[in-house]
């Protein structure tokens, strides 16, 4: 049976709007950010969600809430579903990183995202690999089901190139980050995770926002 997972990336939070890098910093949405998250809503309004998941962080949890809430369905959280853990750089400005870290951020993080290690914290590869992991977890606890599952754009970038076969070096030139509060949609074929389509954010238009760190 096949399983289709659809996974929401986080509307606009503080770090989004402040150009903070959060990582585990569990800072919340802002007030555009939850209106993406409601639109998103809508726009899945008629997808029949067997089980909702999110990261454990706030941002992405309030971004599931109004699919929960619209079905009657409780919030299953995993912390595998969490962002890069920064390491040195949590809570720096985009600023701040380009004085103190210079092309380490503006060229090696940029464009070797894919192969990146955080100072003092996580890698690419390694966010990819657990939420490869907890989605294979997820797709087999509800076969020929439809799950929603409340994530974060740098691991749903890097585990969305894992499934779709690019090469780590490549993801910079072949594969943007997802927007806020936009979809990403992954079949389970009972043994592999398919790639379906990406970043799905027409119903955002008027409400898209650029900064996606």
């Amino acid at each position: 049976m096949k399983t289709l997972l659809y996974f929401v990336r986080h509307g606009q939070s503080l770090g989004n709007k402040n150009r903070v890098f959060l990582g585990h910093t569990d800072l919340d949405l802002t007030d555009l950010g939850r209106e993406q998250a409601n639109r998103t809503a809508e726009a899945l309004s008629r997808i029949k969600f067997d089980a909702i998941y999110s990261s454990d962080l706030i941002r992405a949890y309030n971004t599931a809430l109004p699919h929960a809430l619209m079905r009657g369905l409780e919030i299953k959280t995993d912390k595998r579903l969490r962002e890069l853990y920064c390491g040195e750089w949590e809570g720096l400005t985009v600023d701040e990183l380009i004085e103190r870290y210079g092309e380490m951020y503006t060229v090696e993080w940029v464009k070797s995202f894919g192969c990146f290690v955080m100072p003092g914290g996580e890698g690419t590869a390694e966010g990819a690999e657990r939420v490869y992991e907890c989605a294979m977890d997820i797709a087999r606890a509800n076969p020929g089901g439809t799950v929603l599952c409340a994530i974060h754009a740098a691991v749903l970038r890097a585990f969305y190139a894992k499934i779709s076969g690019i090469d780590p070096s490549e993801i910079y030139d072949k594969l943007p980050y997802p927007s806020n509060a936009s979809y990403s949609v992954v079949e389970f074929d009972g043994e592999k995770l398919v790639p379906v389509s990406y970043s799905n954010d027409d119903h955002l238009a008027e409400l898209f926002t650029t900064w996606n760190d």
